[in-house]
């Protein structure tokens, strides 16, 4: 019998394709009313605090199935990596990492 190895998969992306998977993933695939007043929106258009919070369901979800979502961005040329979102202001020049 052979045994077949997961490969890990990774996803980068930047703010703005990040924005549209979430919308696409949890707001457009998402029976919930409580979503459905996005789908007519332009992502500029969706609260900082709504962001967060699809956010932290899509991390919640990554890592329920063993794999991780963090936030990358560069301040005075390093590379600083963020583990969860630490404002109210929804991070605008992250790029996202999702490892599953």
């Amino acid at each position: 019998m052979k045994i077949i190895e997961k490969k890990p998969s990774v996803m980068g992306l930047n703010s703005d394709s990040y924005l549209q998977y979430l919308v696409l993933r949890y707001v457009h695939n998402s029976e919930n009313p409580k979503w459905e007043s996005l789908k007519c929106l332009d992502t500029d258009e969706i609260a900082s605090e709504t962001w967060i919070e699809l956010h932290n369901i899509a991390k919640s979800d990554v890592e329920n199935q063993g794999g991780s979502l963090k936030g990358y961005e560069f301040v005075n040329d390093e590379l600083i990596i963020h583990e969860k979102i630490n404002s109210d202001c929804w991070p605008k020049n992250w790029m996202w990492v999702i490892e599953s």
